[in-house]
């Protein structure tokens, strides 16, 4: 037992070292964080997309959606007319 566990310890650390890019997300309640990822998001969705793994049409609804919450977010931040505020509704989008 104690041989098997050292075993997947080994592996994980030799996998987790083979990874080409490091990666973190950060978990605080801080809108300019949650902004970090929101972008990192949208950019493994822009890979995913260039990859072929999601379609065009998948794609532009994941893109409108973290777009806009990166707008919204940033407008709490600081308001510089990101967002139309004129209207409230909310729009189902197209690909549901």
């Amino acid at each position: 037992m104690k041989k098997t566990i050292i075993s997947l310890s080994l592996l994980l650390m030799m996998t987790s070292s083979a990874l080409e890019e490091k990666v973190y997300i950060y978990c605080k309640p801080d809108i300019n964080i949650c902004i970090h990822n929101l972008k990192q998001l949208k950019y493994w969705i822009e890979l995913d997309n260039k990859a072929g793994k999601i379609d065009n049409n998948m794609y532009t609804e994941y893109h409108v959606a973290v777009n806009a919450t990166i707008l919204s977010l940033e407008m709490i931040l600081d308001n510089k007319g990101q967002c139309d505020t004129t209207d409230n509704k909310v729009y189902k989008l197209k690909y549901e």
